[in-house]
């Protein structure tokens, strides 16, 4: 993981090569191999300021608490770049081709802005350098990525940290970038923590919890460490999660023909309309439903978390080694 201090600094994280001053824990460090995507760079609150006073912004996202002020911001100006801003999380200035961030993170422990800048920051720098992004969780299973769609609040976190206790690499645990080459579409591992309930991990073995290393922090989710996956490895397999009351236990069904709605309503950065962004994303949507098969999953009222990984970790590698399959 990153040093943590102002030396400078080299990661890969969600497709992209990056460097800077701003040294990130929560991202695999790594050797520049070719040209940086990206350079972050660290820079005093007062100069995102500047830079955005000769902004003409627009409105992108807001979201609000729950005592209605502001928890996110995103703001676009077609020259200075996006605005990246949530409280106690610090603000992010991004340039319009995502190559530089100019990052002006709040004080208090680094786990809690580099939350921001993994879980918006990076993955919108990412999708500006061409990247594909989705609303998804992965893990590796034989070797390939196994991606875990679904709306808010079904679980996609918690599957891939339940199944990683159970010894499967982490790909990503809420944002994935995915591209197209060569015909093949190809997973790229997104951060270095995972974030679950502590609830979840008083009901693991003393092996799992072990298995999701080391804890980085402890807020309303507890961030672990668990063993990662390649930077980059072929998408194998795509489970879309439900809620269903009326089934009994855990259905694990293919969908046939394949539905392309699933993968553009899992769209991340869905604020990220212009033509290119729209083309790319009916392409790589084309390339997985060409290449990887789709599955639902669904969760019966009765059934614990456990039991949903259990089902879906035996699966998928039954799955992955089927011919027909692959």
């Amino acid at each position: 993981m990153g040093s943590g201090n102002g030396d400078a600094w080299s990661g890969r994280a969600f497709g992209l090569s990056l460097t800077g001053d701003l040294a990130l824990e929560g991202v695999v460090a790594s050797e520049l191999d070719r040209q940086p995507d990206t350079r972050l760079r660290r820079v005093p609150r007062s100069t995102v300021d500047r830079l955005w006073r000769e902004a003409h912004p627009s409105a992108l996202l807001e979201r609000r608490l729950v005592d209605g002020r502001v928890g996110l911001s995103v703001q676009r100006d077609p020259d200075v770049g996006f605005r990246v801003w949530a409280p106690r999380h610090g603000c992010y200035l991004v340039a319009p081709d995502g190559t530089d961030v100019a990052a002006a993170p709040s004080a208090g422990p680094t786990w809690r802005w580099e939350r921001l800048v993994l879980a918006q920051v990076l993955p919108l720098a990412a999708a500006l350098r061409g990247m594909e992004i989705l609303h998804a969780s992965a893990v590796e299973i034989a070797g390939y990525a196994v991606a875990f769609l679904g709306g808010s609040g079904v679980g996609k976190t918690t599957l891939a940290a339940r199944i990683a206790a159970r010894g499967a690499p982490l790909v990503t645990d809420d944002v994935l970038a995915v591209e197209v080459a060569d015909g093949a579409v190809r997973a790229h591992r997104g951060g270095a923590v995972a974030r679950i309930d502590p609830r979840e991990l008083r009901t693991m073995t003393v092996d799992e919890r072990r298995a999701l290393g080391p804890i980085r922090a402890r807020a309303e989710k507890w961030h672990v460490t668990p063993a990662l996956a390649s930077d980059e490895i072929p998408l194998g397999l795509t489970y879309h999660l439900v809620r269903r009351p009326e089934v009994d236990d855990v259905e694990i069904v293919g969908v046939r023909p394949y539905d392309p709605a699933l993968l553009l309503g899992s769209a991340f950065l869905s604020y990220l309309v212009d033509p290119e962004r729209l083309r790319r994303q009916l392409d790589v949507c084309a390339a997985i439903a060409d290449t990887t098969p789709l599955y639902q999953v669904r969760i019966g009222q009765g059934s614990t978390s456990a039991d949903v990984s259990e089902a879906v970790l035996s699966h998928a590698s039954s799955a992955l080694s089927s011919p027909r399959e692959r």
